[in-house]
């Protein structure tokens, strides 16, 4: 939550959503110091049997929802991002993502309206299985680079996956590659999606320049900063669908198969290499901007 609750409004969002980079950057602002006192109070009531190392993790989880609230009462839904350092750890990952739940529910905020970010690992997509299966929770598969790891989420019944345009647009152009590929990749996320018959949504992110939301125009759902927007307010001339039902049909993407297969979707994953870079980087820019949170917070406890 970097942008202002002003813009959040201007633009009507439907959904806001938290990451630990964005919680970073606000918690330095003065403007939320009041969020951050109720954490440290928070967090300094937790029972003396809890750990320093669990006491900041919890103090994360807690401001997390403390910011998602805010977004909520703007957009009626929001998602918020399990610690990415449990990215490989599936009953932790569940057993956050149900903790957070749980302190949306004390907050007022019903389970229903909102979404729980987890990174598009193995054990991740296996984990919002779990909580999408069994416990009625929806997830958003973040940290999308490739096409076989949205196809693994949607295969786990995950609600959004979150493919990032402009970074896979990034590495194509320092490799060489033709034209936009975070467009080409995004495109074929959505077409096979849809091709196939998934219920799952692609929720653009990562945006870099209008001409990536006119191409994709037509996808199931973008988010993308004030900046963006902004951008797009200014255009003269329309933006038209790109993507339809029938374009997804006519598409020449084969149907594989992920969800059953560890060793397949490891393999499928390793062999395409923008989606084995970009999502270490990306896992690990987060899990350093949640140390440099928890260390903010420390200096408080």
């Amino acid at each position: 939550m970097c942008i202002s609750e002003t813009e959040i409004a201007r633009f009507n969002a439907s959904e806001g959503t938290t990451n630990p980079s964005l919680l970073y950057a606000a918690a330095q602002s003065p403007s939320y110091a009041n969020l951050i006192a109720d954490t440290v109070s928070y967090a300094k009531a937790l029972p003396a049997s809890v750990s320093a190392a669990e006491r900041l993790s919890a103090a994360v989880d807690f401001l997390a929802v403390q910011f998602g609230t805010q977004i909520h009462k703007l957009t009626g839904k929001v998602s918020t991002e399990v610690d990415v350092a449990l990215s490989f750890d599936t009953p932790a990952t569940v057993a956050s993502a149900l903790r957070i739940i749980d302190l949306y529910q004390r907050q007022g905020v019903p389970k229903e309206q909102v979404r729980i970010k987890i990174s598009a690992t193995w054990e991740g997509v296996q984990a919002a299985r779990i909580l999408q299966m069994e416990h009625g929770i929806s997830c958003l598969v973040t940290v999308v680079f490739g096409l076989a790891q949205a196809i693994v989420a949607a295969e786990a019944g995950a609600d959004a996956v979150a493919p990032y345009v402009g970074r896979i647009a990034d590495w194509g152009k320092l490799h060489g590659a033709e034209g936009d590929l975070g467009v080409d990749t995004v495109s074929k996320i959505q077409n096979y999606l849809r091709k196939y018959g998934f219920q799952t949504k692609v929720m653009a992110a990562s945006f870099r320049n209008v001409d990536q939301v006119r191409n994709l125009a037509g996808i199931d759902l973008l988010t993308a900063a004030p900046a963006i927007l902004e951008a797009v307010e200014k255009e003269t001339e329309p933006i038209v669908p790109k993507m339809s039902m029938s374009i997804a049909q006519a598409a020449d993407l084969p149907k594989v198969s992920y969800i059953n297969s560890e060793s397949s979707f490891r393999w499928a994953f390793n062999s395409d290499a923008c989606a084995v870079e970009k999502s270490a980087e990306a896992m690990r820019k987060f899990g350093e901007d949640t140390d440099r949170l928890k260390a903010l917070l420390a200096t408080r406890l």
